[in-house]
């Protein structure tokens, strides 16, 4: 019953969050070396593989900028809020790239997949290919936010990026589960009855 009630507040915690397309900076690019953009994220960095954040890079960056902030989000169907799987603050100016699984880089807020701090690799439940986003704010100073870090979700970083966001830049993958969430469910062929070994004829 705990457990049900607890994925429930995560739906409806995830939820909360509402559709903002930041518009891109020309000249500002955020990659990747290993998922290019529009890409198939590699296993490694899912639920279904060792769930570490993906290795980033970036260049171009505006003038001005003072501190860089990421988000990572998914949007379940057309016309619903988007679910926050990443958001990273306070991430340095002269910083240009993030290592896999990287830590110790700028502040870590909420995801609303779970209840740990930092990156939720995607799982999805449903078939189909889904699409992520990840996205990079350059910013003219460090948002200022008055609450833990336990407390920053998507929007929250968002409100307080708002009059301080110099440009974007985005990186978009995707995941296919397909074949994993039929045999979770259970639609499985079940396995063929083995066979007797032939007699050899004397």
């Amino acid at each position: 019953m705990r457990t049900t009630a607890f994925i429930l507040f995560l739906t409806s915690f995830c939820l909360q969050a509402a559709e903002v397309k930041p518009k891109g900076t020309p000249g500002f690019v955020l990659r990747s070396p290993v998922v290019a953009n529009g890409g198939a994220l590699p296993r490694e960095f899912t639920g279904d593989g060792d769930g570490v954040s993906p290795p980033l890079e970036w260049s171009g960056v505006p003038a001005g900028t003072k501190s860089f902030a990421l988000i990572m989000h998914h949007f379940p169907h057309e016309g619903e809020a988007a679910k926050w799987y990443w958001t990273v603050y306070n991430i340095p100016a002269e910083t240009k790239s993030l290592a896999k699984a990287t830590k110790g880089i700028g502040v870590f807020g909420s995801n609303c997949i779970n209840r740990s701090l930092g990156y939720a690799p995607p799982h999805s439940k449903g078939p189909g290919v889904k699409t992520y986003t990840l996205t990079l704010y350059a910013l003219s100073s460090a948002p200022d936010l008055k609450v833990s870090p336990a407390q920053v979700n998507r929007d929250v970083l968002l409100a307080a990026m708002k009059d301080r966001t110099l440009g974007s830049a985005e990186l978009s993958f995707t995941y296919d589960r397909t074949d994993l969430t039929t045999k979770e469910g259970g639609k499985d062929a079940p396995p063929e009855p083995a066979k007797e070994p032939r007699r050899q004829p004397r």
